[in-house]
């Protein structure tokens, strides 16, 4: 009997070794997923009520998220630049390897516009996307370059799409988490053929206006004024149409660097012909009046270029 007990407890000894060695060996052929990837498509189908002076626009577009990690999912996301006015699930396939589901999203969105080459400006029209409750260390958004693009058949008045790209970052809150956003860019610019016929073609026509003014005799200074303060009238009108629909702005932008050359010919302009009407009513000098409507001419015609490039690179 003392021998039989101390291999009964040897044995109950290697029993529980096996079974531990057991249960480690099937810890390791099924390891737990912490991936923490999706992959994110997207493909707009069409943009809506843009308006570029507010920076405003509604996107409708399919949303494709494709992850392997079943403990995770991205049907939080929200929209950091607006919101969604619909949202429905058109395909959901989930298996035990990956799961892939699709939105059709309908959303209200903004951006911060930029006028400074307006009116030849470019719009960056984003999405911008987020997990509304799980931060970085749960899920990381990645991006999918072949689900990405903006329908070919769809066109904006006046603009058309440069490209489109979509890049996933980090976003760290004051209060110290860290959320993975993705942002989808789709650049558009206006159509510079159409921009140049429509905004530029009135200004140019207010100076060849008024530049006929040099052709005219010195005793026809009354339709020499009349030109010139027309078209200086006309060009101020034609200035504030254009940016009366801007909000203030604290600089210069394109426009109105365009729109001060231009009052930089007509002034010139219109200071010629009071030179030449002073000589011709008290100095008399017939010699005089010719050499200055010589050279304010060519004045006038420089002096607008000098300016512009003066305002465009400082």
């Amino acid at each position: 009997m003392r021998t039989t007990r101390p291999s009964v407890i040897l044995l109950i000894f290697l029993a529980g070794l096996l079974l531990i060695s057991t249960m480690n060996t099937t810890a390791q052929e099924e390891p737990f997923n912490d991936d923490t990837t999706i992959n994110v498509g997207i493909y707009v189908i069409s943009i809506g009520n843009f308006e570029f002076t507010k920076g405003t626009y509604i996107l409708d577009f399919y949303l494709m998220f494709q992850w392997e990690n079943s403990n995770i999912s991205p049907s939080g996301f929200e929209f950091m630049n607006g919101r969604a006015t619909s949202k429905e699930k058109i395909y959901d396939v989930r298996t035990n390897g990956s799961s892939e589901v699709w939105y059709r999203v309908q959303a209200s969105l903004f951006i911060t516009p930029e006028f400074n080459r307006y009116p030849f400006d470019s719009q960056d029209l984003k999405i911008i996307i987020e997990d509304s409750a799980y931060n970085i260390s749960t899920i990381t958004y990645s991006t999918m370059p072949e689900i990405l693009g903006v329908d070919e058949q769809f066109q904006i008045a006046g603009w058309k799409v440069q490209s489109s790209t979509m890049n996933a970052s980090t976003h760290e809150y004051p209060w110290g988490e860290e959320y993975s956003q993705l942002t989808y860019t789709i650049k558009l610019e206006r159509d510079a053929g159409l921009t140049a016929a429509k905004l530029l073609l009135p200004p140019i026509i207010f100076c060849i206006v008024s530049g006929l003014s040099f052709f005219f005799k010195a005793d026809k200074i009354t339709h020499r004024l009349g030109l010139g303060t027309s078209m200086l009238i006309s060009a101020v009108m034609f200035h504030l149409s254009q940016t009366s629909s801007l909000p203030p702005l604290p600089s210069l932008i394109l426009i109105d660097k365009i729109m001060i050359a231009v009052y930089a010919f007509l002034a010139s302009s219109l200071f010629a012909t009071t030179l030449i009407y002073i000589d011709d009513e008290y100095w008399k000098e017939v010699d005089y009046t010719k050499t200055v409507n010589t050279i304010g001419g060519l004045l006038t015609v420089v002096l607008p270029f000098l300016v512009f490039g003066l305002l465009y690179f400082i």
